[in-house]
């Protein structure tokens, strides 16, 4: 019997740990050869293999890396071959530069972080939807995105994107966390409150109406509320990390803006000569 409640207790808490960890591995796609990204720099050294310096990115917990393979170095060349970059690029490329020493590779790869998405280094790559909207609406607006609401099980998370709200002059928004005519909360990618010891209750939350009260919001206080998840707010989407990278596709909306401006600089000329 004492065998058996044993079993039965260690079975639990096995369940319990796999619904603590259902984060799928990270990995560092190839973005572009002959490329380099200028964004701020979170560790650097010296490796002779790609594989070594995915793993100091990962250890240092950093969206995308600099890479210099060894047929591209140069003989006076007195840089570091491995750059951790705190964040990754955005749509465009704005940061990314031609640099034959160098390939970038990002956690971010398919699709690559609409252009007006935010950094929060160490953690990912998140976007504050503009728009009010319920529950199901913002998941499913994260879910265009390749993403999906934000989770906040951390006080590290609940402290970084309380400051996302905070810039944006935003008082609250919808989160990742739901419960289902029970007490215990669960992101959108399975992780349980229940996993961790960390609360941000404002005073006077959880509600305890398990059937209305059931969404939860993140406020710029570095608190959580329960709201129904009926009710319409700003929704803060965190992108997943993805792959392989499709070519060129960092840089389709920089090649749109030169475009278009060529083509805005072209009419304008051709006016101007009418009137001359």
């Amino acid at each position: 019997m004492l065998f058996m409640l044993f079993l039965i207790t260690n079975s639990a808490l096995i369940t319990g740990y796999e619904d603590c960890f259902n984060n799928k591995p990270l990995k560092y796609h190839l973005i572009e050869k002959c490329h380099r990204s200028k964004l701020g720099i979170a560790a650097y050294a010296n490796f002779t293999s790609i594989t070594g310096c995915q793993r100091l990115g990962l250890e240092k917990r950093g969206l995308a890396i600099n890479f210099s393979p060894p047929e591209a170095r140069e003989d006076d060349m007195d840089q570091y071959t491995c750059e951790v970059l705190r964040c990754a690029e955005s749509e465009g490329g704005s940061s990314l530069v031609n640099d034959t020493r160098f390939d970038y590779y990002s956690l971010y790869a398919r699709p690559i972080p609409i252009e007006n998405a935010t950094c929060v280094p160490a953690t990912g790559m998140f976007h504050l939807l503009p728009n009010l909207l319920n529950y199901t609406e913002a998941a499913r607006e994260c879910m265009n995105l390749s993403g999906n609401l934000a989770d906040i099980i951390t006080e590290q998370r609940t402290e970084a994107l309380a400051q996302v709200l905070a810039n944006a002059s935003v008082n609250e928004a919808f989160v990742g966390m739901t419960r289902h005519n029970t007490s215990v909360f669960r992101s959108d990618n399975g992780n349980s409150l229940d996993c961790t010891t960390y609360r941000a209750w404002a005073p006077g939350h959880p509600w305890r109406n398990f059937y209305e009260y059931d969404c939860m919001l993140i406020t710029r206080q570095k608190t959580w509320k329960t709201t129904p998840c009926s009710s319409r707010r700003r929704a803060l989407c965190e992108l997943v990390p993805n792959g392989p990278y499709k070519r060129g596709s960092i840089f389709l909306s920089r090649n749109r803006t030169e475009t278009l401006t060529q083509k805005n600089s072209t009419e304008i000329s051709t006016a101007m000569a009418l009137f001359k």
